[in-house]
């Protein structure tokens, strides 16, 4: 029940939101090993009920064996607050909306400690003090402030998207690191948790069958992640991580998303409380369905009809559909515009003969109004030779011809045979070659200082987990630090990563499971070389494939991509000719 912090604010949120509140506020001290308090403007306890809300199994939301099988409140064991109370220093206040006053109570352990009378406003006001005290083998497994901050963020963040209309406040050590007002869509509130660039690239889904409904949002594949972590699915208003709805969300992105990367979804069903079990899982993540093969197909359908008809283009099947819907679709805003800047002049970098040289990108366009829409760019060219050496316009000698195939794939034709080269897999394992040796001697591949820094908006969840990576990214060469309450500036980073995507790299690397200090290094360096490569379904111009084919013949180990697929499949013209039966 009570497993770590986050633990105590979902029991606590889940009683707030129970007893009808419109505004709660959560406010945390040393990651809630020191505080949780919960506050809230709910209906309240008469001075009566405190004790008993204190004691096993006492609960006001079932009044019936029966009620067990529609369970329509977020709790109804009677479970939390006894727990809570056992493993800290609990007090809890509350007072009715008819009363003159409130009444308080304190426990530590077992231990009633007293309470009286007191002055507060309607609504009920839980602190949870020194938890885990009396239990120090739980107290010892518990993460750093930073990453236990970071799952209670989480669990105020999906309060937050399963119910829209209340309002809610995070403060972390005196800091207020989420304050969401209430929202009459979900809309809203999706833009203020994720800001614009995912807000404002939405699939609305609303469809239903008897006894069920469904409503949301499926965002563009463009913002899909390697983990499921961004999969919000909600069930009558609790949040769940049923295996049958996530596999219903991977079938209902199939044909938009490779097979190892996850949709972000955002999805409320509606069920009929007797068609579904939750007190089958300690944690009620997990249900059961009484006609599972209707709901997966009806979360199928949802969003595979909302992807494929949403205006913007969606449809993402092949190469050239997905430069049309990219091209098409109407600019993302975003919280910090770069301004533009005149053409820098072209600085020499040196750059050690075997690591991949990618030089800066040109200058930005001139900037129109703010109040002018901005038309969406093409996926910018990539520049691949570095300005301190001249350009080879010219294949090596064993190359005769180079075609590239559906924007993914090099056709190389050479005096032995053919070779197919994967280009997204052959840059990023040049890229990460580059950026194994950089680390400890980045004067030798060139750290670029930014004029004006790249301004990431990231989750409160996702902050809390890349804060204490900071040290280990300037590390790396990436200068990284703090800006405003949920967002980082990346003020430097090594010249190899000129083009990557540092809003998906810090969400990839914030998401990513393995808290192994020791695999960082490895952790930065692949997922900096994949965002930075260049993409399948990415055209390139002559120049950028010849590029490419220098370094597949002049760089050694780019047989395999960080992740051990193949980068170049190889024919000769022998092995032609036999499966011609010549």
């Amino acid at each position: 029940m009570v497993e770590r912090p986050a633990s105590v604010v979902k029991e606590l949120v889940e009683n707030s939101l129970d007893a009808g509140a419109t505004r709660v506020t959560v406010r945390i001290e040393d990651g809630g090993r020191r505080l949780v308090e919960v506050i809230d403007d709910g209906h309240g306890l008469r001075p009566d009920q405190l004790r008993l809300a204190l004691g096993r199994h006492a609960t006001s939301k079932i009044t019936s064996a029966e009620d067990l099988f529609r369970v329509s409140t977020l709790g109804f064991r009677g479970e939390a607050l006894p727990s809570i109370a056992a493993v800290s220093e609990f007090e809890i206040a509350s007072r009715t909306h008819d009363a003159d006053g409130g009444q308080r109570l304190a426990w530590a352990g077992a231990d009633e400690r007293g309470g009286g009378a007191c002055a507060m406003a309607p609504g009920t006001r839980i602190s949870v003090r020194n938890l885990f005290w009396n239990v120090p083998a739980r107290l010892k497994f518990l993460k750093s402030e930073a990453s236990e901050s970071g799952h209670i963020a989480e669990q105020v963040t999906r309060f937050a998207l399963s119910h829209p209309h209340v309002a809610f406040r995070l403060e972390c050590d005196g800091r207020t690191t989420l304050d969401l007002p209430p929202q009459e869509e979900l809309e809203g509130r999706v833009r203020a948790l994720f800001g614009t660039e995912i807000g404002g690239d939405l699939a609305a889904i609303a469809t239903g069958d008897p006894g069920m409904e469904i409503t949301g949002f499926a965002a563009h594949p463009r913002h899909a992640r390697p983990t499921s972590k961004r999969q919000y699915v909600f069930l009558n208003g609790r949040f769940v991580r049923d295996k049958l709805l996530l596999a219903a969300v991977r079938d209902g992105y199939k044909g938009f998303l490779e097979p190892r990367l996850n949709g972000t979804v955002f999805l409320h069903l509606d069920v009929d409380p007797a068609a579904v079990d939750v007190n089958v899982h300690p944690t009620k993540h997990e249900v059961r369905f009484r006609r599972d093969g209707e709901v997966f197909a009806l979360v199928s359908r949802a969003l595979q009809a909302a992807l494929t008809e949403t205006q913007g283009g969606f449809r993402l099947l092949t190469a050239e559909d997905r430069a049309k819907a990219i091209a098409a679709s109407p600019i993302v805003s975003r919280t910090v515009v770069k301004p533009a800047l005149p053409p820098p002049v072209q600085p020499t970098v040196v750059v050690q003969e075997r690591f991949v040289p990618v030089a800066p990108l040109p200058a930005d366009p001139p900037r129109p109004p703010p109040s002018a829409p901005l038309p969406r760019a093409a996926e910018p060219p990539v520049a691949f030779a570095a300005p301190s050496r001249p350009v080879d316009d010219s294949f090596p000698s064993s190359v005769r011809r180079v075609l590239q195939l559906n924007d993914m794939f090099l056709l190389i034709e050479t005096e032995q045979g053919i070779r197919l080269v994967d280009q997204h897999a052959l840059h990023e394992k040049a890229l990460w070659q580059a950026l194994d040796a950089s680390v400890g001697d980045l004067n030798r591949t060139g750290v670029q200082q930014l004029a004006v820094p790249i301004v990431v908006q990231l989750t409160a969840a996702e902050l809390g987990a890349i804060i204490p990576l900071l040290s280990d990214l300037a590390r790396h060469g990436i200068e990284a630090e703090r800006f405003g309450p949920s967002s980082v500036a990346i003020r430097a980073h090594p010249t190899v990563l000129t083009r990557c995507n540092w809003a998906r790299f810090l969400a990839d690397l914030a998401s990513d499971g393995t808290q192994a200090v020791e695999r960082l290094s490895e952790r930065i360096r692949h997922s900096a070389a994949c965002h930075a490569a260049v993409k399948a379904g990415q055209r390139l111009d002559p120049s950028q494939q010849r590029e490419l084919v220098r370094m597949l013949f002049t760089l050694e180990g780019l047989e395999h991509c960080p992740h051990g697929r193949p980068t170049t499949l190889d024919l000769t013209w022998a092995e032609l000719a036999k499966r011609f039966q010549r």
